[in-house]
């Protein structure tokens, strides 16, 4: 019997992409969005730079020690990632409460913000 992943591990951000990749509907939501960090503020997870292609997969996904803050970026410690990834709490909720810090254009907002909330739904399919 497999063990589940440990979430935010390297192995299970590697799923992640392969998840998402798979999902047939959801990739045209992130059309264009380009490359994004997802950054662990405390250090308790693995921090990710995301890339997208114009067809909304996910192209790569590049773990990172620092930031690179010429590219949007999501800042939140795990216990808040967490609450995100778990559904207890929106993307926009959240970016608007600072659980997580958004820095960077607010086209992505604007565009992409809708859509944020099925980046944690396609967690919970990772095993």
């Amino acid at each position: 019997m497999n063990q589940p992943l440990t979430r935010f591990s390297q192995e299970w951000w590697s799923a992640y992409q392969t998840t998402w990749n798979e999902q047939e509907n959801l990739g045209k939501k992130f059309t264009k969005l380009g490359k994004v960090i997802l950054w662990f503020s405390d250090h308790q997870g693995v921090s990710v730079c995301s890339e997208w292609d114009d067809q909304g997969q996910i192209v790569s996904l590049e773990l990172i020690e620092e930031m690179d803050e010429s590219l949007p970026i999501f800042s939140a410690t795990r216990e808040n990632w967490e609450r995100f990834v778990n559904q207890e709490i929106g993307a926009v909720k959240a970016v608007m409460t600072g659980l997580i810090d958004y820095r960077g254009s607010m086209t992505i907002i604007v565009k992409y913000g809708r859509h944020f909330d099925c980046l944690a739904e396609v967690a919970q399919k990772v095993n």
